[in-house]
């Protein structure tokens, strides 16, 4: 009687499997927080026995570790190239901003688990990367404020309060994010791009 041997993912180089394994963390955070990562879980997920994953990183620890390194890299290049660097376009500040977030949105959608762990983070997340996502938004805040005082000098505004302004309209992004990820047929991008642009023309004269 003949027996059906189970099937394992091809060898890989180490970069690329570890790519694959970082990847299957990701999906098992994303449904089932940091308690659904285990080494079991993670190769399962890959395809490949326990031993290769203990090729490559030593415990779970080491697993999170590497996954939070490679997200927070990742989330933070996709951000900060998204919001123009303002007076750097010909457009006004308000339809950059609008184009800044339709740029962020547009990641969100294509990366839904990386962002969850940026915006809506599981019980049990570790504060180094909390921490992080922390710097990372006052660096994008600065980036918003001063698009905002741009555009808030351009409209005559007295006293302007661009810091202010800037706090709402990274707020503004982030819940468009949340509600990208959350649920994503209700608010597709367009509707929250239009959105945004429309409050971006407002705030400036409320």
């Amino acid at each position: 009687m003949g027996t059906t041997r189970r099937k394992y993912a091809p060898r890989l180089p180490p970069e690329q499997r570890r790519e694959q394994l970082l990847d299957g963390a990701l999906a098992l955070i994303a449904g089932g927080g940091f308690d659904a990562l285990t080494m079991e879980a993670v190769a399962r997920r890959a395809g490949v026995t326990k031993p290769v994953v203990y090729e490559l990183y030593a415990n779970r620890a080491e697993v999170i570790a590497a996954l939070l390194q490679r997200e927070a890299e990742r989330a933070t290049a996709q951000v900060l190239g998204s919001i123009p660097p303002a007076g750097s376009a010909d457009r006004p500040p308000a339809d950059a901003y609008a184009d800044g977030v339709r740029a962020f949105l547009t990641s969100v959608v294509e990366h839904p688990d990386r962002w969850r762990l940026v915006l809506l983070p599981p019980e049990g997340t570790p504060p180094e990367f909390r921490v992080h996502v922390e710097l990372v938004r006052a660096r994008v805040l600065a980036q918003v404020s001063t698009l905002a005082d741009v555009g808030l000098r351009a409209r005559g505004e007295a006293d302007p309060d661009a810091e202010l302004l800037g706090h709402a309209m990274l707020a503004l992004a982030e819940m468009a994010g949340r509600l990208a990820i959350t649920d994503p047929a209700r608010f597709p991008t367009d509707r929250l791009v239009s959105f945004v642009a429309k409050i971006a023309h407002v705030l400036p004269n409320g």
